[in-house]
């Protein structure tokens, strides 16, 4: 059985935006007996089963090249998957499309179109009740100036609970850390 690994942004965890996402998110958890809570992520490239040091190497060179990336929300979405039933599109600026292909390139793998967003539940509820959410949610208030500040290799194995941060690279400092097993 191969590793299944995601590249997420993670916006700055010091900030009330960020507060106001993780906040939001444990919400629908509560409310929503399949909805687990989750870290608020942006996704560059998930379900990678590439050897885990050319991911890392890549990883690394994506840290030297980039700076915090602004993260702009343009608008609340949902679809009809778990993992993207409803959230909120991430403007889908030079960096994060570069940080993407350059990862996609590296991982040799092409998922088709990307679309950068970052998701506010998981779950499997009705389409009604998806679109009823995504109705609700107030963009204004997740206006703030947020960046993504660290970049992150997840071990995406399994169920959400289970998924846990193998490597985090600081996007300030460039600083890699390995996180406990």
């Amino acid at each position: 059985m191969s590793d299944e690994y995601s590249i997420w942004l993670l916006p700055d965890r010091d900030t009330d935006a960020y507060q106001h996402l993780s906040n939001v998110i444990s919400e629908y958890a509560q409310v929503y007996a399949d909805a687990p809570k989750f870290e608020p992520h942006i996704t560059v490239l998930g379900g990678i089963d590439t050897d885990i040091a050319t991911i890392q190497n890549g990883i690394e060179d994506l840290a030297e090249e980039y700076n915090p990336i602004q993260v702009i929300f343009t608008k609340a979405q949902c679809s009809t998957t778990k993992h993207q039933c409803v959230f909120l599109l991430v403007e889908p600026t030079t960096d994060i499309l570069s940080a993407h292909r350059t990862m996609r390139d590296i991982c040799k793998i092409d998922q088709g179109m990307y679309v950068p967003h970052l998701s506010l539940i998981y779950s499997e509820m009705s389409v009604t009740e998806r679109l009823k959410i995504t109705n609700s949610i107030d963009i204004p208030s997740f206006q703030n100036n947020i960046y993504a500040d660290e970049i992150v290799l997840i071990d995406t194995e399994g169920d959400v609970p289970d998924w846990n941060i193998i490597q985090s690279c600081d996007l300030c400092t460039g600083r890699w850390e390995d996180m406990p097993s």
